[in-house]
């Protein structure tokens, strides 16, 4: 598209019955493309209809359905795409000789961007911007869109005669390399931005499918809710010039009177200054939603999202749902898609998911803490995961990555980081608040007050504080013993015990209850026994007042471990075990 298209496009469009309000100007600047701007100040009264289109010069489903009729004759209607017929009209137009019976749009027509590169489109990047996008929801999307919009064209160019279309014999062949992907390497970038654009290529198909994406308006204006074309789309010339605030926080209202489309800006008419620029507002939308329809992205999108997709089992997903858990309907058999919202918190049956996941057969019935709590470490480390793959890339303008789309790119990555950092922060906040609202028990507080217990540790291990246990891996042996500690309770002279209230009774019970229903087997020992062997008989023989009192067996080491799985919870951030009571 250039100045001379544009200039040609509003001297048709006036000539046609477009009313443009005097004070409004299109002007086209290289690197920026065409901006409605405004000579003078419109006033309030002047806001209502500053664009109007008549119905004759929109390119309607209608339109589209008669020239399928005409010019792909035996292609089946039914389509994935609704709006098929209007995709190969505009590729036809565009890439073919233009027929007698649309000459009238040849303004429209040639001012639409004259290849897939010029739409700003991320499908005809460079591969190594491209390549940048890789580890986001865009890079998913874009290889599913490509892929869908893949089959729909080869099934769709399948049904129409070679011999009258005779490119078709090599275009199909293509298809093969366009299974690659968008990112498919060299062969893909040549059919994409370098191959001479036959009308009936998939190259023409996928422009013509930007090209409604970005510019296109919902049927549904003209025809209303009872018609077959509700969900249709169709081309508004000169509207489509208008461009979205980079805020999106214009107003704006569209409406359609005495046969024509009606633009209406509800902005404040202190926006409405001249050198101002008239803005459509594109609709509250993710970046993802910008970046594939549109080719740019909001810098503080508040409705921008991600996607959180999870692979499990199918058999766990049933079992989920069982348990109570809601399951998205995007869904597949074997994963689930949860939505993370700039503006809003971790959904709650996302939690409650990860506290179904890890959960124990013991646990029957509702989300106890303990689930909760080991729930939200394992979504932490998983966002971190997805943080630590945002943060790998450096987005550095080349010979291959133009600054325009270098910086779409940064904006589009920092916003995605933003948004796991956020969910970051309020899985922290939202365990911090369960552990203060809970109070477990804390095992570093017991150790100060159980001395002797603690000071057996400085003998074997040469380990003074709950932080040496820390730094010397030894903290889980510590909480096995300990626990053994509560279960061996009667076997010591009351003087040699802290306040019962550093022993708990709940994992004295838990204990019990383990030591009478599980039934330790080779599994077990297999597991344990090295453990065991690490600390035994050394501890009986260097602390006999701790550990040579009561069963200090390899299977009361077993019982305990199961204990600990049922109550403890490790908090990441400062290494600090928690006993929950199993409610």
């Amino acid at each position: 598209m250039s100045e001379t298209n544009l200039k040609e496009l509003i001297r048709w469009a006036d000539e046609n019955g477009v009313f443009i309000h005097e004070k409004l100007g299109f002007e086209y600047r290289i690197g920026h493309g065409v901006s409605c701007i405004i000579k003078k100040p419109i006033l309030d009264s002047e806001r209502r209809g500053l664009i109007k289109v008549p119905k004759r010069l929109i390119i309607s489903p209608e339109i589209a359905d008669d020239f399928a009729v005409k010019y792909l004759q035996g292609m089946a209607i039914d389509t994935e795409d609704i709006n098929r017929n209007l995709i190969f009209f505009l590729a036809k137009m565009k890439f073919d000789e233009l027929s007698q019976d649309y000459i009238h749009l040849k303004p429209y027509i040639d001012y639409l961007p004259h290849d897939g590169k010029s739409t700003g489109n991320p499908y005809f990047w460079t591969m190594e911007e491209k390549e940048l996008l890789e580890g986001t929801d865009t890079a998913i999307f874009m290889k599913r869109n490509f892929l869908r919009d893949l089959e729909n064209w080869k099934a769709s160019v399948s049904q129409l005669d070679v011999n009258e279309h005779p490119q078709l014999k090599d275009e199909l062949l293509e298809y093969e390399a366009f299974k690659m992907g968008p990112v498919g390497g060299v062969a893909v970038d040549y059919l994409l931005n370098k191959k001479k654009i036959s009308w009936t290529s998939f190259t023409a198909y996928l422009w013509a499918k930007c090209i409604i994406s970005s510019r296109a308006f919902p049927y549904l204006l003209w025809v209303g809710e009872n018609s077959k074309y509700k969900n249709h789309a169709f081309m508004l010339p000169i509207v489509d010039l208008l461009n979205s605030e980079d805020c999106n926080n214009s107003k704006c209202s569209w409406t359609v009177e005495n046969g024509c489309f009606v633009f209406t800006t509800l902005d404040d008419v202190d926006k409405l200054e001249e050198g101002s620029e008239l803005y459509n507002n594109y609709g509250d939308k993710s970046n993802v939603e910008f970046l594939l329809n549109y080719g740019f992205c909001m810098k503080d999108n508040t409705k921008d999202i991600t996607t959180l997709t999870l692979k499990i089992d199918a058999a766990v997903i049933k079992g989920a749902k069982d348990y109570g858990v809601s399951i998205p309907e995007d869904s597949t058999e074997d994963s689930v898609n949860y939505v993370l919202k700039r503006d809003q918190p971790i959904p709650p049956n996302l939690i409650n998911l990860f506290a179904y996941l890890v959960k124990l057969k013991s646990e029957r019935k509702g989300f106890t803490l303990r689930m909760k709590l080991e729930g939200l470490a394992q979504l932490k480390a998983i966002i971190k995961t997805k943080l630590r793959t945002i943060k790998s890339v450096t987005v550095i303008e080349s010979s291959s990555v133009s600054p325009v789309n270098a910086k779409t790119i940064k904006t589009y990555r920092k916003s995605q980081k933003d948004i796991f950092q956020k969910t970051l922060d309020d899985i922290e906040k939202l365990e911090k608040n369960l552990l203060t609202k809970f109070k477990p028990f804390s095992f570093k507080k017991a150790l100060t007050q159980d001395t002797r217990f603690m000071n057996a540790f400085l003998v074997v291990f040469g380990t003074r504080t709950y932080n040496d246990l820390l730094e010397k891996e030894l903290i889980d042996h510590a909480v096995l013993l300990w626990i053994m500690r509560i279960a061996n309770k009667d076997s010591y002279n009351l003087e040699e015990l802290p306040d019962a209230s550093v022993l708990p009774q709940f994992v004295y019970q838990e204990f019990e209850r383990v030591k009478k229903s599980v039934v330790v087997d080779n599994d077990d020992i297999a597991e344990y026994l090295p453990m065991y062997e690490t600390l035994f008989p050394a501890l009986c023989e260097k602390v006999p007042s701790v550990f040579g009192r009561g069963n200090w067996t390899l299977n009361y080491l077993i019982y305990a471990a199961t204990v600990s799985d049922r109550l403890t919870y490790k908090r990441e951030s400062s290494g600090e075990v928690f006993f929950i009571k199993p409610t």
